[in-house]
C-alpha cells in the first residue's frame, strides 16, 4: 500500500496490551500483541508457519506465546522454542516474524521497516502526555473506514470545523482568519489566530462551567503540527479579549493515525486540558463529545468520500485547492517524496531477494 514503512506508527495504547494475545492489522500485515510475564510488549507475525493458523487466538505462557492449533511456542524473537508433538523436535524454519516495538507516552509504537533502519529517536515528541501536573489527558482508539491520508487531511482542516462541527467546534473567526503555514525541525505547521470573536460553542460552555459568567470577546487561536509520519498535535484554546493566553483555557490535542488497509485506519487521540485537572466527571464528558464528533460528524463524511473516490489516486482527480489546504497539500506532497524515495531504495533489494 502507499504508505511509508521506515518509520514509526501508534499500533496501541499501552494499556490495552495485555497477557490474551490481540490481533491488529498495520499496512496490511496481520500483527498479534502481547504482554509476555515480565511486561514485555511482543509484535509478532500473526501466522503460524506450521498450519498458518493465527496465533492470537492461542495464549501466553510466560515469556511465550501458544499456537492454539498444534501447540508449537514461540518467544519474543520469533522462534519456534517447544513442540509438543512426539518428536518434539523444532525446526530452524519454524519462525515468525518480529518486529520492534517500543514504548513511549503510554503508547506502543511499532517499527514496519528495515531492522536495519530503526530509530527510537524518530518517535514523534508529544510534550502533553509528559506533564500530568498542568495537563490532564483523555484518551481513547477509534476504528475509521477511511484512508489515513484523508484522516490527516481533516484533522488539520480547519475549514470544516464551521459547516461539520456547527454545535461544538465551529468558530467564525477562526473561520475567517488566514492559515499561516511554516516549516521547521521536519514538521509542517499550521496556524490561525483570531482577536475579539465569539468562541466556539464548547470552549464558551467550558469557559462559564470553570470561570463562570464573562462579557464581551474573546481571542481564540488553533495551531496544528504535523510530524512524520501521520502525527498531528495541537493547542487550541481561548483567553478573553486582550488578555494573555496563559490565563485562558488551552487543549493540547494527539493525533495519531495508523494505516490498516488502503480504505481504513486505526485512530488514536489524546485530548489534554489546562482546567479541572482533578475532574474525573469531565474525563467522560470529553470522551464522549470526541467520540460523538468524530463518528456522527467526521467518519461519516470521510467515509462517503472514501467510497465516492474508488480506487482513484487524489492528485489524479485534480482537486480543487483553496487557502486552507496549504497544510495538507504540503504533507502529502513530502509523504508522496518520501515514500517514492523509499521504495526507490527498496525496490533493487527485493528484486535481487
Amino acid at each position: 500500500m502507499h504508505a511509508l514503512r521506515n518509520t514509526w506508527y501508534a499500533a496501541a495504547w499501552s494499556s490495552e496490551i495485555s497477557a490474551t494475545p490481540m490481533r491488529r492489522q498495520i499496512l496490511e500485515e496481520n500483527i498479534v500483541l502481547f504482554r509476555t510475564s515480565s511486561g514485555q510488549v511482543v509484535a509478532l507475525q500473526n501466522m503460524c508457519p506450521h498450519r498458518f493458523a493465527p496465533l492470537h487466538l492461542g495464549k501466553v505462557i510466560d515469556e511465550v506465546i501458544e499456537c492454539p492449533y498444534h501447540g508449537l511456542r514461540f518467544n519474543t524473537d520469533g522462534r519456534c522454542v517447544f513442540n509438543p508433538d512426539l518428536d518434539g523436535q523444532t525446526p530452524d524454519a519454524a519462525r515468525v516474524r518480529k518486529f520492534p516495538i517500543v514504548e513511549k507516552y503510554g503508547i506502543s509504537w511499532i517499527w514496519m521497516g528495515d531492522l536495519d533502519r530503526e530509530d527510537a529517536q524518530l518517535i514523534p515528541k508529544l510534550s502533553a502526555l509528559e506533564i500530568p501536573d498542568l495537563y490532564r489527558p483523555v484518551t481513547g482508539y477509534l476504528h475509521v473506514r477511511s484512508n489515513y491520508l484523508y484522516m490527516t487531511d481533516n484533522l488539520v482542516d480547519l475549514a470544516h470545523l464551521l459547516v461539520v462541527h456547527p454545535d461544538m467546534l465551529s468558530a467564525p473567526g477562526l473561520s475567517s482568519a488566514k492559515q499561516v503555514v511554516t516549516e521547521e525541525n521536519g514538521g509542517i505547521s499550521a496556524t490561525r489566530f483570531a482577536q475579539g470573536t465569539p468562541p466556539p460553542p464548547i470552549f464558551d460552555m467550558m469557559w462559564r462551567r470553570t470561570r463562570g459568567d464573562y462579557s464581551g470577546l474573546m481571542d481564540h487561536w488553533a495551531e496544528s503540527r504535523w510530524d512524520v509520519p501521520t502525527a498531528i498535535t495541537q493547542q487550541t484554546g481561548v483567553s478573553l479579549e486582550g488578555d494573555p493566553r496563559e490565563g485562558g483555557l488551552e487543549t493540547r490535542n494527539i493525533h495519531l493515525v495508523t494505516p490498516e488497509t488502503s480504505t481504513t485506519s486505526h485512530y488514536f487521540w489524546a485530548i489534554c486540558r489546562n482546567f479541572e485537572l482533578d475532574n474525573a466527571t469531565l474525563d467522560d464528558e470529553i470522551r464522549a463529545g470526541t467520540e460523538y464528533a468524530f463518528v456522527h460528524q467526521d467518519e461519516r463524511l470521510l467515509q462517503a468520500l472514501q467510497e465516492n473516490m474508488g480506487g482513484r489516486e487524489f492528485w489524479a482527480m485534480k482537486p480543487v485547492l483553496l487557502q486552507g489546504d496549504g497544510a495538507a497539500v504540503r504533507i502529502r506532497r513530502r509523504l508522496d517524496k518520501m515514500i517514492r524515495e523509499e521504495e526507490a531504495v527498496r525496490a533493487p533489494a527485493v528484486t535481487a531477494n
